[in-house]
């Protein structure tokens, strides 16, 4: 299920992705409408800083999935953050991209592709723990589905709450060991 990008697709589609932004700032230039150009080039710059973070985390196959997610046009927008002091997670990299390609392909099953879907995956790390959050905002059309996809595979998840319209889910994995 995992498509193997080349070096040159990674530079095509990040090339693309900087010159959609860069057009967006020059539209915005042209129309004389300098603040949105401010929020912009803030918003940016704040994707990128949490793109680092993401990488300096050390989990390959985990950063990979997140980075190259809106390559396939998937039906949900896709939004990420890494909170607190970073630390290397390498030891769960293979859990966690395997659970989060389970879960992308689920959600990817249920979602209305007509709606507005935004999908927030937040990891935050203390001493102890890495926990990996993540918030669905949209519309769903099965909820008994996810609801099931979770009950068989609560290892790790420490809570869960599904409702028609938000999915949030919580693992925890510990540091020790």
């Amino acid at each position: 299920m995992k498509t193997q990008w080349t070096v040159v697709d990674a530079l095509r589609h990040s090339r693309h992705d900087w010159l959609n932004r860069l057009q967006l700032i020059k539209a915005h230039l042209s129309l004389g409408n300098e603040a949105r150009v401010q929020e912009l080039i803030h918003e940016f710059v704040g994707e990128a800083q949490q793109e680092s973070r993401l990488m300096n985390v050390k989990m390959p196959l985990f950063t990979e999935l997140l980075l190259t997610y809106t390559w396939s046009h998937p039906p949900c927008n896709l939004e990420y953050e890494v909170l607190g002091d970073v630390h290397t997670l390498t030891k769960y990299d293979e859990v966690m991209y395997t659970w989060t390609l389970h879960f992308f392909s689920m959600l990817h099953r249920v979602v209305d592709v007509y709606a507005e879907n935004h999908l927030c995956i937040t990891i935050e790390q203390d001493d102890r723990f890495a926990r990996f959050f993540f918030d669905f905002r949209g519309k769903l059309e099965n909820i008994d589905e996810i609801k099931n996809w979770v009950i068989h595979r609560s290892n790790n998840i420490v809570s869960s709450h599904i409702a028609s319209e938000e999915i949030s889910i919580e693992i925890q994995l510990t540091k020790e060991g």
